[in-house]
């Protein structure tokens, strides 16, 4: 079965210009990438970068464009509403592009108030902020997850031909959004909000939804870099019940591409996925990057199965097809991807300090309940 495709449209002019861009949560993974690519791309704009530096947070992932003319950094809440006001009207903010969020799924089943806290309450602060500001702000993008739509196989009520020509059509924007776990509810949630502003207050808002993303800066949490620095330990791979689930992965310089079009040439109310068709197995990422490692030959013996999540999707089914008619298709294929993170995570031990490593390697990592602050503060 196949998603619906587009031919990738011939490049266009780009056709929404920014004078100064916010950007939450860009000490993180995916956003300081796209941060250091904005930047260096786009020098006649101003980038802002707003982060609690969090946990999974890292000032280092900022280091290419920490001395740029056209980059600013502060740190903060997007909670804080004072501060996030007072930025626009320093910065003279056209451009809120949300990143933040607490995203790991297993953190989600142990400390989900945190993410409501972070991911709803954040996103409606923001969304009252540009309430605000709305004759001077004029696009707020909000990126959120695949995992917003649940459990999915393919939809059978849009699919067209037979045999081998059948076609499934996906349109996001009449998608149920079905969340199974915690961390998928809230960036659902926070969704429904946004699109609650586009309704009621003629928010411009533009949303985007993602496949996992991998690649350098990544926290070590995440299933790749949590089996890169167990592998250099020496530590088994611990793999999540038999590690059926299919999972698209995206290469974080495919994803930056991505993001940068979007804000550039994205469309005012569109939704967006972000992602890839190449579908593989958490077991087979497993083994690739075993055999990366050039253990090929005993597999098995860097193979442990441990306890599955309490929930885990085996799939989810999107296609990219808005996104290809804007002229993006990912360049990076998996094995090639695997490679230069290795690489890189090799050439870069101390860019995550030991106490981040050890508490992120274990099979099921928990974070602490924050009741300091969800306890009064919801």
């Amino acid at each position: 079965m196949a998603s619906r495709t587009a031919q990738a449209s011939e490049p266009v002019e780009e056709r929404y210009q920014p004078k100064s861009v916010l950007l939450t949560g860009a000490a993180g993974f995916i956003a300081s990438n796209v941060c250091i690519l904005l930047v260096k791309t786009h020098p006649e704009t101003l980038f802002v970068v707003l982060d609690k530096l969090d946990y999974c947070a890292n000032m280092k992932n900022l280091d290419p464009v920490k001395d740029a003319k056209n980059f600013k950094f502060v740190k903060g809440d997007i909670l804080s509403t004072d501060l996030v006001n007072s930025l626009i009207s320093l910065y003279r903010i056209d451009t809120i592009y949300h990143f933040a969020a607490q995203t790991h799924v297993d953190n989600s089943f142990g400390n989900s108030l945190t993410f409501t806290r972070n991911n709803v309450l954040g996103t409606h602060t923001l969304l009252e902020c540009w309430r605000s500001h709305r004759k001077q702000i004029k696009r707020f993008i909000h990126v959120s997850t695949d995992e917003v739509y649940g459990e999915n196989k393919e939809d059978k009520s849009s699919v067209t031909g037979s045999g081998d020509s059948k076609v499934v059509e996906f349109d996001e924007s009449k998608s149920m959004l079905l969340p199974t776990n915690p961390y998928a509810a809230s960036k659902a949630a926070a969704e429904l909000m946004v699109t609650s502003y586009m309704h009621s207050f003629n928010l411009p808002a533009i949303i985007t939804r993602g496949n996992n993303v991998y690649g350098p800066r990544q926290y070590p949490e995440k299933l790749i870099p949590k089996f890169i620095f167990r592998l250099e330990r020496k530590m088994k791979l611990c793999v999540h019940g038999k590690g059926s689930p299919l999972r698209s992965y995206v290469h974080v310089e495919d994803a930056a591409q991505a993001y940068m079009m979007i804000l550039y040439r994205g469309k005012v109310g569109e939704i967006y996925n972000v992602g890839t068709k190449a579908e593989i197995t958490v077991l087979d990422v497993t083994k690739t990057i075993i055999r990366e490692y050039g253990l090929a030959q005993e597999e098995e013996k860097w193979i442990e199965y441990v306890a599955d999540r309490n929930f885990n999707d085996q799939r989810y089914f999107i296609s990219t097809a808005k996104l290809e008619k804007l002229g993006w298709t990912p360049k990076i294929g998996f094995q090639e991807g695997i490679k230069r993170t290795v690489e890189w995570y090799r050439k870069n031990p101390g860019h995550w300090g030991e106490e981040h490593i050890r508490s992120a390697l274990v099979p099921h990592p928990r974070r602490p309940v924050e009741w300091e602050q969800v306890g009064v503060g919801i």
